[in-house]
């Protein structure tokens, strides 16, 4: 199993913007749909910028230094919605881990993950059901705290995570958006699949991608 320093956080924050980048048509598909369009190029642009802070980091970086890079590098790049929950996300991330060498077990992505949700929360003020990339992270939260209880395999555990928020991404095609400028379609914007959701879902398989090629 791969030994999770903040060198290798770094690296899959790396492969995170990697993905989302490849991804960047797809979610701004999405969010056509039902928004403005953008959503792809501003995940793109703040994983960009995020890739960069990464790449910059001294090979002795702890996991705190590697997440905080992340949130820095969204606060200085992306003035979208996004922008501040990701910012947020990250922030908490960082501040979770600290005092951390590596993160090798369930729990400590259990932890991560929590805190970058309830941030989010926080800061968006979006419930559970409302349409948001809560209803993936949500979900997601649950099952590696379930793991996290079990024991096992952390590789395993983040890319089954990661399926988990996909799923989840999917099944929101049944919801009816309270945030954000879709909320003012309300019934009409059911029937398609929240683009920030999945853009969430997105960046959990790129951590679990990071994790296992180590």
């Amino acid at each position: 199993m791969a030994n999770v320093t903040g060198a290798l956080v770094a690296k899959s924050l790396v492969l995170v913007a990697k993905k989302v980048e490849q991804n960047k048509d797809y979610l701004c598909e999405l969010d056509g749909e039902v928004g403005d369009g953008d959503h792809g190029v501003s995940m793109t642009i703040g994983m960009r910028a995020v890739s960069r802070a990464a790449k910059d980091l001294p090979s002795n970086c702890t996991p705190s230094e590697a997440f905080q890079s992340a949130a820095d590098a969204y606060a200085d790049e992306v003035g979208a919605t996004i922008g501040p929950l990701y910012e947020a996300a990250f922030a908490a991330a960082a501040e979770v881990v600290k005092g951390k060498q590596n993160l090798n077990e369930i729990t400590d992505w259990a932890n991560v993950y929590r805190a970058m949700a309830d941030a989010i929360q926080k800061l968006g003020k979006a419930q559970l059901g409302d349409k948001t990339l809560l209803d993936a992270f949500y979900p997601a939260i649950d099952h590696i705290q379930a793991l996290a209880a079990k024991g096992g395999n952390l590789e395993a555990a983040l890319l089954s995570t990661a399926e988990r928020a996909l799923k989840a991404a999917k099944d929101t095609r049944n919801l009816v958006p309270q945030k954000g400028r879709a909320s003012r379609l309300g019934d009409r914007a059911k029937g398609h699949q929240d683009a920030g959701a999945t853009s969430l879902a997105v960046v959990l398989k790129g951590f679990a991608d990071g994790v296992k090629k180590g």
